[in-house]
């Protein structure tokens, strides 16, 4: 079916299967070769700064198809982004929005070369919120073809059904050509808008299991998948900012992607048993770690973590800012089971150590268990909020520390 034309906010409707993959011809070719031979240029990402100044939230209407995870996550699994949030977010003095989403919501399950236009289209709507509140949208792939984090789980332990891959993003030429299919797709649907307002975030926290431990050459058929992403990308739309995790679950830098000049985003989590004490999707571990303590404490007394050693574990992030790349925080944050003096405590240090990084950061939650909206945590003095419960203590938090 032939591309129709852009309409006022450029996006595209209807676009031709044949020209997609007419796009993607060489690319298998050229991700196959050395990597100092991709043709890859150093590029400017950002005009005037190195690092954006983007304080969000993700949204996950569009997170899995997994409906298990919506026991979990205050989302209806039908791609309706709510206009509310962003409205809540501009006035709360936030910009920019994660769509951590799951590709087959819109690619038919028997054909990973097929997309479903009516599906995407709730994605466009999220685009054109973000354009009415002066809200960045970043669209991410957090189930991508052949690769997602919540594969190899413990089902029985955590009682969530995780329908996963069967084939590997890292080594298979098929989900790697679906991968890059997905990409040169948006990239052509959404050429034209501006990438002050949209930016591709390539897969959720990357990382290469082999027999249920890190591969030990994984970080390079990471980047080599990423670097066939991009020249897909850059194929259709040589000015769209793209981003990655860092790798080994977004919490290393990728030196092997600097001269892509492409952002590179961290998530903060640490240390898990105080972030992710008794969260489902981290049993059995998460249920035999103490209630937790600000700074972190072991059964002597002894301090294991602070804002010392935050800042210590981090420092490595200041890195890619001397190669001209800049970073972003895309993922932080604690879970609902965690005792809101803890969880302050835990956000006033290690927003302190993001700032000075320079960098922006968003929870994982702007509604449910990370957020500042319904989080349901216990001994929250919560504001009333258009039927909503307000965690306004943490909003104060986070609008203190946002830079201009």
């Amino acid at each position: 079916m032939e591309k129709q034309e852009k309409d006022q906010h450029g996006m595209t409707g209807e676009i031709s299967r044949r020209a997609v993959l007419q796009s993607m011809a060489g690319l298998a070719a050229a991700a196959a070769l050395p990597l100092s031979l991709s043709g890859l240029e150093k590029r400017t990402t950002i005009s005037n700064s190195i690092n954006p100044r983007w304080y969000g939230f993700n949204l996950l209407e569009y997170f899995s198809t997994d409906p298990d995870w919506m026991k979990h996550f205050p989302y209806k699994n039908d791609g309706m982004f709510l206009e509310d949030d962003f409205k809540w977010m501009r006035d709360w003095g936030f910009n920019w929005v994660r769509l951590p989403m799951d590709y087959r919501f819109w690619t038919d399950a028997n054909d990973p070369m097929k997309i479903n236009e009516k599906m995407v289209e709730p994605i466009d709507r999220a685009i054109k919120l973000g354009e009415k509140y002066g809200v960045h949208v970043n669209v991410s792939l957090h189930r991508a073809p052949g690769f997602c984090i919540l594969d190899g789980a413990d089902e029985k332990a955590q009682g969530i059904h995780i329908t996963q891959e069967k084939n590997s993003l890292y080594r298979d030429k098929a989900a790697l050509d679906a991968f890059v299919y997905q990409w040169v797709y948006f990239a052509e649907r959404y050429k034209g808008i501006s990438s002050e307002k949209v930016s591709f975030n390539l897969v959720n926290e990357p990382i290469e299991m082999l027999d249920g431990k890190p591969a030990p050459d994984g970080e390079k058929h990471y980047v080599r998948a990423a670097r066939a992403a991009i020249e897909g990308i850059r194929g259709k739309d040589p000015k769209r900012l793209i981003v990655t995790d860092g790798y080994e679950v977004g919490t290393v830098t990728i030196p092997g992607l600097y001269d892509t000049g492409i952002m590179q985003t961290c998530h903060d989590y640490w240390p898990g048993p105080v972030t992710h004490y008794h969260a489902e999707w981290a049993r059995p571990a998460s249920m035999t770690w103490p209630v937790p303590t600000w700074p972190e404490l072991d059964a002597q007394g002894k301090v294991i973590a602070d804002k010392q050693i935050v800042v210590d574990r981090f420092r490595p992030w200041a890195e890619p800012a001397k190669h001209g790349v800049p970073i972003h925080f895309g993922e932080m944050g604690c879970n609902r089971y965690i005792p809101p003096k803890v969880v302050y405590a835990w956000f006033n240090d290690a927003l302190d150590m993001i700032g000075g990084l320079n960098s922006g950061f968003a929870l994982w939650n702007f509604r449910g268990p990370f957020g500042i909206v319904d989080t349901n945590r216990e001994g929250t003095d919560y504001t009333d909020f258009h039927g909503h419960k307000l965690d306004s203590t943490l909003l104060k938090i986070l609008q203190s520390k946002m830079k201009a």
